[in-house]
């Protein structure tokens, strides 16, 4: 299995089969609220972990730390900010829940693809 396809399974376990309710739902309540702190931080570790089961790679600290931290804040940002909003209304979509938590996910997947283009490109 590549490499995206494990941030792919961590990204499904973090923001889908992790998160409960109080951080969903508290996530939206600011920029740096318990709740969200707790989810971006189950998404991350989620990640990292289907990371180390893929056997494929062999991280350095420092690079290890660099793909944790923009991890953890493109997941915060996409989440606790309005982007998703903001994407809607300047591309003249509806406003509907289907539409808002495709366009979360787009973003995630985005950032995961970019990554694992940027860190892990010479690794199949």
């Amino acid at each position: 299995m590549n490499i995206f396809a494990w941030f792919v399974l961590g990204h499904l376990l973090g923001d889908w089969l992790l998160q409960n309710d109080w951080m969903a739902l508290g996530k939206r309540q600011g920029l740096l609220t318990r709740a969200g702190l707790a989810h971006y931080s189950v998404y991350t570790l989620s990640i990292l972990i289907m990371l180390h089961f893929s056997n494929d790679i062999q991280l350095t600290s420092p690079t290890l730390w660099l793909v944790s931290l923009i991890i953890f804040i493109s997941h915060w940002l996409i989440d606790a900010t309005n982007l998703v909003e903001g994407w809607m209304a300047v591309a003249g979509q509806r406003n509907q829940a289907v539409v808002r938590i495709m366009i979360d996910q787009t973003f995630h997947l985005l950032v995961l693809a970019l990554l694992a283009q940027l860190f892990f490109a010479n690794i199949h």
